[in-house]
């Protein structure tokens, strides 16, 4: 089980970027993701299989419903470690439009303030008056300014959040799609896809 941070109010957050087996570096990675029977179903193909088949039982009205959200998952130093954390659009638009927040250097760093807004009888959490503070923090490097060192540290404690999306995409949890619809509609949007392919290449 890798650790995924679980937001509270006051969390004080550095974000760190991600960097891949291939050495790739990246700090914010997008995905959309259902829970299903209790499990996460992620889906971060470009062709948006989640989303399409919840579009199609929208479309048939359907009484299974699959709701999509919209996650992005990154690195974050708390508490001396490095965690998972996965946000929904309202904290990814805070992280967007305050590109200091991406600063490993920097001292600029995330402050979560939780709400509570109610809906349909429902309670959910509200982060829109979380905002970017600045405060000093020590590094878990010698060298702030050493990329190796920096590269080393967070390839030997990173979360191996690549592989845990991995075994839980759709293609490897299908079955749990299948048990809910009670038909592939994954292998249905596959086989539609390839026979557009082959139209055009046949026109």
């Amino acid at each position: 089980m890798i650790k995924i941070h679980k937001l509270e109010d006051g969390d004080v957050i550095k974000i760190l970027p991600m960097i891949d087996k291939s050495d790739k570096i990246s700090w914010i990675k997008p995905y959309d993701c259902a829970f299903v029977d209790m499990k996460i179903v992620y889906d971060d193909n470009d062709k948006s299989y989640l989303k399409r088949i919840s579009h199609k039982l929208r479309e048939s009205n359907s009484s299974t419903k699959l709701p999509i959200t919209k996650r992005y998952g990154m690195n974050i130093y708390i508490d001396g470690e490095i965690r998972i954390l996965n946000v929904t659009n309202t904290l990814f638009e805070i992280i967007k439009n305050n590109k200091e927040l991406l600063d490993i250097r920097g001292n600029h760093q995330l402050f979560v303030v939780k709400d509570e807004i109610r809906a349909s009888g429902q309670v959910f959490p509200d982060w829109k008056k979380s905002y970017v503070y600045e405060k000093s923090w020590t590094p878990p490097v010698n060298d702030i300014n050493s990329k190796d060192e920096w590269c080393s540290y967070i390839k030997s404690n990173q979360p191996d959040f690549d592989n845990h999306v991995e075994k839980n995409n759709i293609f490897n949890q299908k079955q749990l799609l299948v048990n809910l619809l009670g038909t592939d509609m994954l292998a249905e949007l596959i086989s539609d896809d390839r026979q557009k392919k082959l139209d055009k290449i046949l026109v």
